[in-house]
C-alpha cells in the first residue's frame, strides 16, 4: 500500500536540482558503507537501466518480503520509443541473492502501478493496471482498460498471468492500484475499482491455492467507491477500505439513515477467511460535504485477530480502530499541522499482529525561508490510543523528506520508517527504539538516529518513490526481515534495494 508521492514544485525543487547534480559528481554507484553498522545490507541495483524520468510520471514500485527472506519487488518501466509504452519490471530475491530482472506484463500498451505479495509458503503476486494504447486506433477501435494479475504458486517455476476485470478508459474513469495480499497457505486476493459507465464500483476476486480467481464480487454496493486499499492476514482474513468520490451522484453513500446527506468518507468492508462473505460497506469516518473538505486517501491494515485500523486525510492524519467485531472508536486527528498551507504527502500505516500501530507521513511546511517537507510519526495500540505525533527529519537541518514509508513486523520486534531526502539524493530509514506496544506522553524520541541506505534521485520532488516491508514469524523472539526498494534516477532510471534482519 504504497509508494505514491505527490509535491509542488518551487524552492525545493531548486534545491533538490543541486543535490541531484551533486550526487551525479559523486558517482553512479550506490556505496555499501551508507549503511555501515545500521543493520542494512549496502544498496543493490536489481533492475536495468531504463530511460529517464518522465517528466509526469513517478515510476512507481513495490516490494514485499516474508519471514524467510524469500522478496518480491516490481517497478513500472516506462520507454518514449515508438509513441511509448510502459511494462511492469520484477525481480527475486532469494536465500540473500537477487535473481536477474525480468519483464511480468505484456509488452505492448501500457501496464502501470504494480503491488506486490508474498506469503509463508512462499507464493507471490504481482499486479497492476493495463490500458490499451489510445493512440492505436486501427488495431484498439475500443481501447479499454483491464486488471491483471500475475502469479508463482510455491515451488513452480512459471509465472500465469489472469486477467480479473476490464472496462472503458477515458472520461471520469480513474487509473487505480490493484492492491492484492498473500494469506500463509497461499490463498490470494485482490481488490481493484472499475468504472461500469456510471460510477466506480469496488470489487474483489480471491484465488485458492492450487484453483483458479473466483468471479469478481461487488465490494461497494453500488457506491461510487474509489483509492481501494486492501489488507490481508495470515488467516486469509481481509478488509477493503475505500474513499466515496467527490463527485459522486449517489444519494445516501455515506450514511443510508439519512439519504440527503451527499460528501465523502470512508467505507470499510470485511471478510473473514478466505472463503467469507463480504460484509455491506460501513462507514467509519466522519462526512465531509464538498464545501467543508473531503475525505481521501484511507489505508486499512489487519491484525491477526482481523480487527482493523483504517487512517484517512480529513482534519490531518485520522484514524479509527475496531476493538472489537464491528466495534470503532471515534475518529480521531493524530497527525494535524499547526501551520497554515500545509501539504500532507505519502502517509503510511502498518500494524503487528496484536493491532499496534504505526503511521508517518510527510508534511510540506510552506512558511517562506522553509519550503521543505519533514517527515512526522505516531504509534497506535491495539485499543485505539496514539502517542503525540513526533517529528524524526530535523526542522533546523535543509533536509527536504518526501515518499514516507513505514513497516512493522507481525510479532512487533521491528519498527520502521522510510523515507527520500530530496535535498541530499539518500534513502533513509529510521528503526523504533522503544517498545511498539506502549504508547507514552513523556518527551523524548523513541526513534533511532536515520540510517542512510543508498542514493536516490529524481526530476522532482513528486517524483522520489520509496517501498518498504517488513515480516517476521507471529511468535514473540523470532527474527524479522526488512527491505526497502526505491528509485534512483542518474543518466537512466534503476531501482535499488537494500536489506535489514534482526
Amino acid at each position: 500500500m504504497r509508494n505514491i508521492c505527490f509535491g509542488t514544485l518551487g524552492v525545493r525543487a531548486r534545491l533538490g536540482l543541486i543535490a541531484t547534480i551533486s550526487i551525479l559528481l559523486m558517482g553512479a554507484s550506490a556505496s555499501p558503507l551508507l549503511a555501515a553498522n545500521s543493520g542494512w545490507s549496502g544498496s543493490t541495483a536489481v533492475s536495468p537501466t531504463g530511460q529517464p524520468d518522465p517528466t509526469r510520471g513517478a515510476q512507481l514500485n513495490d516490494v514485499a518480503v516474508n519471514a524467510s527472506g524469500l522478496t518480491i519487488a516490481a517497478w513500472d518501466q516506462y520507454t518514449y520509443n515508438n509513441g511509448g509504452g510502459a511494462t511492469i519490471g520484477a525481480a527475486v530475491q532469494s536465500g540473500g541473492r537477487w535473481a536477474a530482472p525480468f519483464t511480468i506484463s505484456g509488452t505492448t500498451g501500457f501496464s502501470m502501478s504494480p503491488r506486490v505479495a508474498v506469503g509463508a509458503d512462499g507464493t507471490m503476486a504481482v499486479s497492476w493496471t493495463y490500458q490499451d494504447p489510445v493512440s492505436d486506433p486501427v488495431n484498439y477501435p475500443n481501447p479499454v482498460q483491464k486488471i491483471q494479475v500475475a502469479v508463482l504458486p510455491a515451488g513452480a517455476a512459471t509465472w500465469s498471468t489472469n486477467t480479473l476485470d476490464q472496462g472503458p478508459i477515458g472520461g471520469v474513469a480513474i487509473t487505480q492500484f490493484v492492491p492484492v495480499g498473500v494469506d500463509e497457505s497461499g490463498n490470494i486476493t485482490a481488490a481493484w475499482s472499475m468504472w461500469d459507465g456510471a460510477k466506480h464500483v469496488v470489487k474483489a476476486a480471491t484465488k485458492r491455492n492450487g484453483g483458479a480467481w473466483s468471479a469478481a464480487v461487488s465490494v461497494s454496493s453500488g457506491q461510487d467507491g474509489i483509492f481501494p486499499v486492501l489488507s490481508v492476514n495470515a488467516n486469509g482474513d481481509a478488509g477493503v477500505v475505500f474513499a466515496i468520490s467527490p463527485y459522486t451522484s449517489t444519494a445516501g453513500s455515506c450514511d443510508p439513515l439519512q439519504p440527503s446527506l451527499q460528501g465523502t468518507c470512508a467505507l470499510y468492508a470485511f471478510r473473514s477467511g478466505p472463503n467469507g462473505a463480504w460484509t455491506s460497506p460501513t462507514n467509519v469516518s466522519e462526512t465531509l460535504s464538498s464545501n467543508v473538505g473531503y475525505i481521501s486517501g484511507p489505508q486499512v491494515a489487519l491484525d491477526a485477530n482481523g480487527l482493523a485500523t483504517v487512517i484517512y486525510m480529513g482534519y490531518g492524519i485520522e484514524s479509527t480502530r475496531e476493538v472489537s467485531p464491528g466495534s470503532w472508536t471515534q475518529p480521531a486527528s493524530i497527525i494535524q499541522s499547526n501551520t497554515f498551507g500545509s501539504s500532507y504527502l505519502s502517509s503510511d500505516l502498518a500494524v503487528d499482529a496484536n493491532g499496534n500501530s504505526v503511521v508517518a507521513v510527510s508534511i510540506f511546511d510552506a512558511t517562506p525561508g522553509v519550503d521543505r517537507a519533514s517527515v512526522w510519526v505516531t504509534r497506535g495500540t491495539s485499543g485505539g490510543a496514539w502517542s503525540p505525533a513526533e517529528r524524526l527529519t530535523d526542522p533546523a537541518a535543509s533536509v527536504d523528506a518526501y515518499a514516507t514509508r513505514v513497516a512493522v513486523s507481525p510479532n512487533g520486534s521491528l519498527a520502521l520508517v522510510g523515507w527520500i531526502d530530496h535535498y541530499h539524493g539518500v534513502a533513509q530509514v529510521s528503526k523504533l527504539t522503544g517498545n511498539l506496544d506502549q504508547v507514552s506522553n513523556l518527551p523524548g524520541s523513541f526513534w533511532g538516529k536515520a540510517a542512510t541506505i543508498g542514493r536516490s534521485t529524481a526530476f522532482s520532488s513528486f517524483q522520489e518513490v520509496m517501498a518498504l516491508d517488513a515480516a517476521s514469524l507471529d511468535v514473540v523472539g523470532s527474527t524479522a526481515q526488512a527491505r526497502a526498494l526505491w528509485k534512483s534516477a542518474k543518466s537512466g532510471t534503476q531501482i535499488y534495494a537494500s536489506g535489514y534482519s534482526q
